[in-house]
Parts: C-alpha cells; sequence; structure tokens
C-alpha cells in the first residue's frame, strides 16, 4: 500500500495547500482522481486494491459514483470480469437511471474513489434501489475521514475504505514527502471536523 500511495502522491492525486473541497469548507489537503484515470498503472494499482478489499463481501454487480468512482468500478469490472451496470447522472424523460444487464433483487456494490460527506454515494445507492437492485455494502479507496462512512453507515449500509486519509498522511510524513508542519496541520483538521 505504501508503494501506492507514494505513486499517487508523485502523479498529483494526493495535494497539500488551501482547498475549498465543498462551498465555504477549505481543507488543507485534497485528493484528485482525474490524474489517476490517465495512469493505467496507477489505476491498476488503485482496482487491484479495491478488488482485494472487495473479495470477501457478497455482490452479484458492481456500481460506481460518478465520475471517477465508476471510471474506476469499470476497470474493475473488465479486468476482473465482475458485472457492471452505471449510473446516468442526467436523466430526461423516462429513461432508466441505470444502465447495463441486471435483475430485480440482484445484490450490487458500490465503488467510489474517496469519500467525504458521502452524499453522492447516497444518491447512487437511491437511484440503484429504485430499479430493484440491493445495496448492503460501498466500498470507497480512500476514506477522507469527514463523516461520509458515518452518515452511510446510519442510512443501514456497510462502508468499506481501503485506507483511511490519517494512515495516507503517516505514510507520507514517514517517507519524507509531508513536511512536519503540513503533517501537524493535516491531523488537526482530521481531528476537528
Amino acid at each position: 500500500m505504501k508503494e501506492l500511495i507514494l505513486k499517487l502522491h508523485s502523479i498529483g492525486a494526493i495535494k497539500f495547500g488551501n482547498f475549498e473541497i465543498k462551498k465555504d469548507f477549505f481543507s488543507p489537503f485534497q485528493i484528485d482522481f482525474s490524474v489517476v484515470i490517465s495512469n493505467s498503472s496507477v489505476a491498476k494499482g488503485v482496482c487491484n486494491a479495491l478488488f482485494e478489499k472487495a473479495h470477501h463481501l457478497s455482490f452479484e454487480l458492481v456500481c460506481g459514483v460518478p465520475l471517477f468512482g465508476a471510471c474506476l468500478a469499470n476497470y474493475m469490472a473488465w479486468e476482473k470480469g465482475l458485472q457492471l451496470v452505471l449510473r446516468r447522472q442526467d436523466v430526461k424523460g423516462k429513461v432508466h437511471k441505470i444502465e447495463g444487464s441486471y435483475k430485480t433483487g440482484q445484490s450490487c456494490l458500490v465503488i467510489q474513489d474517496v469519500s467525504s460527506s458521502g452524499l453522492h454515494t447516497l444518491e447512487t445507492i437511491e437511484d440503484l434501489e429504485e430499479e430493484g437492485i440491493k445495496v448492503v455494502d460501498t466500498l470507497a479507496f480512500i476514506d477522507y475521514e469527514l463523516g461520509g462512512k458515518k452518515k452511510i453507515k446510519g442510512r443501514g449500509y456497510v462502508p468499506h475504505a481501503v485506507i483511511g486519509m490519517k494512515e495516507i498522511l503517516q505514510i507520507l510524513y514517514s517517507a519524507n514527502k509531508l513536511g512536519g508542519d503540513n503533517f501537524k496541520l493535516a491531523n488537526d483538521f482530521l481531528e476537528n471536523v
């Protein structure tokens, strides 16, 4: 995991500074998966880590939270031979919100790149359930540790993550990729949200 986190940092997927991650909510770090989907070796490492975490879960379908979670779910499904469904974000008229081949009652694992507030994951679950698909588990690559897991769990689902932000900070700090001041600032931020 350490090697993968260092690669994510080296390609700019993990950044430090002052970022507005939600309206009027600033963070001393940001996770940007837009660079991951353009780097096939890193994307493959992320998907392999997701699959390893998911292998003990029971599901028949995978669906990614748009946009980058969907890219990861696509790659994971094609690489590992899983059945994929896609959530349409812009639905007009009476078109189904879920694309792909599925049956009512099938179970689906919801994949996300980063879990922050849990809002987009819950929206995806609602659309899946409207189509008769059951959701028990969600899986994010990174838990931002901003309350998303708690919100998902509060709605009756089981949230999982490959790695949490505090562990990422420790990996980068130990590898001399994150200075002491930024390490303390980021940890203090997580303790106080």
